[in-house]
């Protein structure tokens, strides 16, 4: 797994690509899409996109993940 993250001034992205396939999870935020998150994730030629567009669904997502990163360090 490799995480890498860019910035081109207006636009911010998370990656993480599978090392093993073709499998990518991206996290972009822009100016460009207003207050909103798109998760979008690729395997075998598809992809699919989620629109997080509230504070109270990112806190949901924040506080999983919080949550998973307690346990992976236990």
């Amino acid at each position: 797994m490799s995480v890498s993250e860019y910035c081109n001034g207006n636009t911010n992205t998370l990656q993480a690509i599978d090392n093993e396939s073709d499998n990518k999870l991206t996290i972009i935020q822009s100016t460009a899409f207003g207050k909103e998150l798109m998760f979008t994730t690729v395997g075998d030629g598809t992809a699919s996109s989620v629109i997080v567009n509230n504070a109270e669904d990112l806190r949901k997502i924040r506080d999983y993940m919080d949550e998973s990163l307690r346990w992976m360090e236990a």
